[in-house]
């Protein structure tokens, strides 16, 4: 049975590069096909080159299912097969030698259709040997010592985390090992840079103010309060020879910038930095040792280099030439840099793997996310620029549907958070099911998104309903006065805050919407006060003070539930009886006004779901309703 499973991914892998050679003139894809998951997740090469470890999906008892394979490089073959075993999936793969890796966990539960990390490590060889739980958290596998590992293990539990210490222990993970350092609370998390010494340690409170701590002579020392600075800093990687430490630091005014902090001498300079943009993502060096850059571009995100003369600036620099509608970076490399995995993304391919090998100058396809979906067939999101009615600049993303007979409906989307989250240029799931069907798609960067730096988010605080939900709706009149969606035929549809936002939005705005769909969406900023987990902690209760508001009265005024009255088109109400974020009881509370009123309302309630939709099955059953909502909706007068 195990040889057939081998033979069946020797094929998989050696048909790859044929399945990504797709007709031009193919029809969009099936919701079935959107919805499939990732066919691969993860793609590492071990720090000698000598296998690739991959994650992929094969199908059993008609579920999808986890696995991972290891592959000798060399020749191609699969050598090992992994599996995490009933309802269990793999979340990251960390190499400590070319023979030994290890791989965080997680499951999914018997009742509930979220995944959940799994508490421990499963350390193993490549022969299968040695197959060990390693039931601290990893901090760095130490590929520079073939020997030993660092682990975190927690030494007391407080009521408000653990006093924790790191020890350098044998890669079994065993607990006989040497005690390196104790933690300066009792909620660290814990830095090491190239060659496995811990630098920095860093928490948050409970008002969620930062603290980094400098480990110095055995001592931890304070690197930086935000109590006092009023920004979060954060290392993020270190120099090749151990120096100097790259920090990802907040700007009280202006995007957030990249600062490199000289350990001999204290000396902290920008390294990179743009003046309306946050990084869309750090740029390594192709063994992944330390960082080269950082990419910008609310586009296809382009890489910036501190050493434009950096070979492997050069060597990415091409390889972005050679990808010109795509972003590019290193995920993974072996320890000389030599054979390197290449991930490619765009608005069109959640994920295409290739194989370099630096010496011979060639790269080969090794998997992609998911090899049945043809790019032509899919969408591109077109960024766009724009000014609000008080004349704060904002970003977005239009999608128009590759078939579109005519002048397509629209569909806005709000997105979630509301704050530090944003929407991004990249392959975007539910933005491909909605063009797949027709439709255009709106997104907008409304004040206090992330991405454009402090001052930004900062400008959403308490504006729930107000300038945050003006922001949506100058975004959804921008995109009619441009001419290519029909202006009579437009729903808000959003989860999370995004829920919220539609609601509002027909509450709001009357006659601009047809109709609106709410993913756990809140309804009563007063519910959120009393229900749901964010009022648990004191950072929570921090937070709902600072961003959302503390008066009843503001907040019931601000809330969908109070404006019952003034919705005069269909609602979808979607929830998870079980969210632990958005209580269930905000749509309860919803779903009766709304009926009393005795406005348009279709509900669909999950009993297994959390914050969000995770089950396969209920995926397809949600987006079908959600299709035929609209189809219902938005159909030509």
């Amino acid at each position: 049975m195990r040889g057939g499973i081998m033979r069946r991914i020797s094929h998989l892998l050696s048909s790859l590069i044929a399945a990504a050679c797709f007709s031009v003139a193919a029809a969009p894809p099936s919701l079935e096909e959107l919805l499939k998951p990732a066919q691969h997740d993860l793609v590492s090469i071990s720090p000698g080159g000598t296998y690739i470890a991959a994650t992929f999906r094969k199908t059993e008892n008609k579920e999808d299912k986890m696995m991972m394979v290891i592959i000798d490089r060399a020749t191609g073959k699969p050598v090992r097969l992994l599996d995490p075993e009933e309802r269990g999936g793999i979340d990251s793969i960390s190499w400590a030698n070319d023979q030994r890796l290890f791989l965080v966990n997680s499951r999914y539960g018997r009742k509930f259709a979220q995944q959940y990390l799994e508490g421990y490590v499963l350390a193993i060889n490549v022969d299968g040997t040695r197959k060990r739980v390693v039931h601290g958290s990893l901090i760095d596998p130490l590929v520079d010592d073939d020997d030993n590992i660092l682990v975190e293990w927690c030494s007391k539990l407080t009521l408000k985390g653990c006093m924790s210490y790191i020890e350098k222990t044998d890669n079994d993970g065993s607990r006989k090992g040497k005690r390196i350092v104790d933690s300066p609370d009792d909620r660290s998390f814990f830095y090491a840079d190239n060659a496995g010494q811990i630098r920095f340690a860093y928490s948050w409170d409970d008002e969620s103010w930062q603290k980094v701590w400098l480990l110095k002579s055995g001592q931890w020392t304070m690197f930086s309060d935000e109590r006092e600075t009023g920004v979060e800093t954060k290392p993020i990687g270190s120099s090749r020879d151990g120096s100097a430490v790259f920090l990802y630091t907040e700007r009280k005014s202006g995007p957030d910038a990249i600062e490199k902090y000289v350990f001999a001498t204290g000396e902290r300079t920008v390294a990179m930095s743009d003046p309306v943009l946050d990084p869309a993502f750090v740029v390594w060096s192709a063994d992944r040792r330390q960082p080269i850059g950082a990419a910008y571009g609310t586009g296809v995100p382009r890489a910036r280099f501190w050493d434009t003369n950096d070979p492997d600036a050069k060597l990415l620099r091409q390889l972005e030439a050679a990808f010109p509608e795509d972003a590019v970076l290193f995920s993974s490399g072996s320890r000389d840099g030599q054979h390197i995995v290449v991930v490619v993304f765009s608005d069109r391919d959640p994920g295409s793997y290739y194989l370099m090998d630096r010496a011979k100058k060639t790269t080969a396809l090794l998997a992609r996310a998911k090899p049945w979906l043809n790019p032509e067939t899919l969408a591109r999101a077109q960024p766009f620029a724009f000014k609000a009615r008080d004349g704060l600049e904002l970003n977005g993303y239009l999608t128009l549907p590759v078939d579109a007979k005519g002048i397509p409906p629209l569909v806005v989307m709000p997105h979630g958070g509301p704050y530090w989250v944003q929407d991004e240029w990249g392959y975007d799931e539910e933005v491909q099911i909605l063009a797949a069907h027709g439709y255009a798609v709106l997104r907008v960067n409304f004040r206090g998104s992330d991405g454009f730096g402090w001052n930004f988010i900062n400008a959403g605080r308490k504006q729930w309903g107000k300038k945050m939900q003006d922001d949506v709706t100058d975004a959804t009149r921008w995109a009619i006065a441009q001419g290519k969606i029909d202006p009579q035929r437009i729903c808000i549809f959003g989860t999370s805050y995004g829920g919220y936002a539609a609601l509002m939005g027909v509450v709001r705005e009357p006659t601009l919407y047809r109709c609106a769909i709410s993913t756990a969406g809140a309804t009563d900023l007063n519910i959120t006060r009393k229900w749901g987990d964010t009022h648990q902690t004191e950072g929570g209760r921090h937070y709902l003070d600072t961003y959302i508001g503390e008066d009843p009265a503001e907040l019931f005024e601000n809330s969908p539930l109070k404006h019952v009255a003034k919705i005069q088109v269909p609602v979808l109400l979607v929830h998870g009886e079980h969210d632990p974020r958005v209580s269930f009881e905000h749509a309860k509370a919803m779903q009766a006004a709304m009926q009393k009123a005795g406005k348009p309302l279709e509900t669909y309630f999950f009993a297994n779901e959390t914050h969000g939709i995770y089950s396969d099955k209920n995926r397809k059953e949600y987006y079908d309703r959600v299709l035929r909502f609209l189809s219902a909706n938005l159909k030509k007068n």
